[in-house]
């Protein structure tokens, strides 16, 4: 009789290859409604006039302070709690904010769905409304910050 042992692996790695540059000293906005997580891995925009981070959401597509474009990923191990988020700005955030050539995860990527948790998600196809004229999806504005969002298939998918 033969016996097959398998183990599948589910800690895959976020960033595949080259180099991603994190900043972890960064300030994410206080949320005083928020009762959800936000999640590592989100797609983060940043406040121009504050340098702020806020989750990248689809009702801020058509905003003029910098929230309509991907900026960059929270990489905080276990997100940032709803609590702390309500309770006041969480400083110390770790946000990958530029790469060269860094390839990443595009299946492990978080789009928020804001304060609840139920608003409408982006995709890496959405596209900021302003400028009007400005006119790129999502992914490639996270190409020319240097990061690379690929689809991955898990290789213990194949043998089940």
């Amino acid at each position: 009789m033969a016996y097959q042992a398998s183990q599948g692996n589910n800690s895959f790695p976020f960033i595949l290859q080259g180099v991603g540059f994190i900043k972890d000293t960064q300030t994410v906005l206080t949320d005083g409604s928020r009762t959800v997580i936000l999640a590592q891995y989100t797609i983060m925009a940043q406040v121009a006039s504050t340098s702020k981070w806020v989750p990248w959401l689809n009702a801020n597509l058509g905003g003029t302070t910098g929230t309509q474009y991907p900026m960059g990923i929270l990489m905080n191990d276990g997100g940032i709690s709803a609590a702390a988020l309500a309770a006041g700005d969480v400083t110390g955030a770790d946000i990958l904010y530029a790469g060269h050539g860094c390839e990443i995860d595009a299946s492990q990527l978080v789009f928020d769905g804001g304060s609840t948790g139920v608003g409408t998600l982006n995709t890496l196809a959405s596209v900021p409304t302003v400028p009007t004229n400005l006119a790129i999806q999502a992914e490639q504005i996270l190409v020319l910050k240097g990061i690379i969002p690929v689809t991955t298939v898990a290789v213990d998918n194949l043998e089940n």
